[in-house]
């Protein structure tokens, strides 16, 4: 009974997960169709040094964008040798450090406060954001972000599975010409 129950509830608490929408942005400029390879980048980045995750978050987000680019078709190359660069931020209780990241993935080059503001108007604490970076310019070329809830209460299971669904809906809004 105490099972079934469990079951019931981790099974609402994913479908209400999957419940918010994922809010994107693409560049139309960029072309999407000779998208064919991707990486991210090494643990050794500067990318790294933005936000303070452990290695297991690290590897739980990196292992989802893995997955479902290489399900999609992508192959997973080089940092020097991809088409792509997939980099993430998962936001915390500040959106300060957002904008450090949002400098280094060049979303929004030589914004004002102003911009800055607007560029992160609909991105709350406790969301997943992935930006694909042109790999030539390294700047953003495409930006999703969902809610994720991730707990300390949660089993590492559950917490996963919270992840991979937002991965999945992130990068399920690429220009249909990319990921199915």
């Amino acid at each position: 009974m105490i099972l079934r129950l469990l079951s019931m509830v981790f099974g609402l608490s994913l479908m209400l997960g999957c419940a918010s929408e994922p809010t994107s942005s693409v560049n139309p400029d960029f072309n999407f169709t000779q998208v064919k390879t991707f990486s991210l980048f090494p643990r050794e980045s500067r990318f790294s040094d933005i936000q303070s995750l452990s290695d297991y978050e690290r590897n739980r987000i990196e292992l989802a964008i893995e997955q479902k680019m290489e399900e999609s078709g992508f192959d997973y190359k080089p940092l020097e040798d991809a088409d792509v660069v997939i980099s993430y931020f998962l936001v915390g209780r500040s959106l300060r450090e957002l904008q450090t990241y949002n400098k280094l993935v060049r979303a929004c080059l030589g914004c004002a406060q102003a911009e800055q503001q607007r560029l992160n108007q609909d991105i709350r604490s406790s969301m997943l954001v992935i930006d694909v970076l042109d790999s030539v310019k390294r700047r953003s070329v495409f930006r999703g972000f969902v809610k994720v809830d991730l707990d300390i209460e949660n089993s590492s299971d559950e917490n996963q599975q919270e992840i991979i669904a937002a991965v999945d809906q992130i990068l399920g809004q690429l220009p249909s010409n990319t990921v199915q």
